[in-house]
């Protein structure tokens, strides 16, 4: 899904498609302007708080080191948490965390970690197309456009949808479930 479907979702629930239209055309008012940079810096946040709070995104780069030290500047992505090491042939790589690189094993791994999201602008994609659907991403949207406008009760009510869409997505999503036990 793109930044900018999102908006135009979120603009329907709040009732300013025209001054979103306005604004992605370049014809805007200041008004329009400002309206639809607020929108677009409120994906960022949401995006952002989903990645960091509720559904982690992963990355995954295959590195090479002599050492057995890979910097975090090295990864493709901003990482936020690494979650495994493997080698070459899939098998798990003992590993330490410093403040600026891993330690492991010399040759070649493969570094598995969650990654915060880049800021983004009107023709990107979401990190999320895959994960989450944009109407809850649009929830989110509204509720912190409402909540940055001041306008409080608005805003408890797109929070409370948001917080439900979450709910709503953890449930959609494939989890291992254990059979319970009969007893005899």
């Amino acid at each position: 899904m793109l930044v900018k479907e999102c908006m135009e979702l979120a603009a329907v629930n709040l009732g300013i498609e025209d001054a979103l239209q306005n604004f992605f055309s370049g014809e805007g008012t200041a008004e329009d302007n400002k309206k639809g940079e607020l929108l677009l810096t409120c994906f960022n946040i949401v995006e952002n708080e989903l990645a960091l709070d509720y559904f982690p995104l992963l990355g995954e780069d295959t590195l090479t080191s002599d050492g057995g030290v890979i910097a975090f500047s090295s990864l493709s992505k901003p990482a936020v948490r690494i979650t495994k090491v493997t080698d070459k042939w899939g098998n798990s790589v003992p590993f330490q965390l410093f403040p600026g690189y891993v330690k492991t094993q010399p040759g070649e791994v493969c570094v598995t970690y969650t990654y915060a999201p880049v800021k983004k602008t009107l023709p990107d994609e979401s990190d999320f197309s895959a994960l989450v659907p944009a109407r809850l991403i649009a929830c989110g949207m509204a509720a912190e456009y409402t909540m940055a406008t001041g306008l409080f009760e608005d805003a408890a009510v797109w929070d409370k949808k948001y917080k439900e869409n979450i709910r709503a997505a953890y449930r959609l999503q494939k989890c291992e479930r254990i059979r319970s036990r009969r007893w005899v």
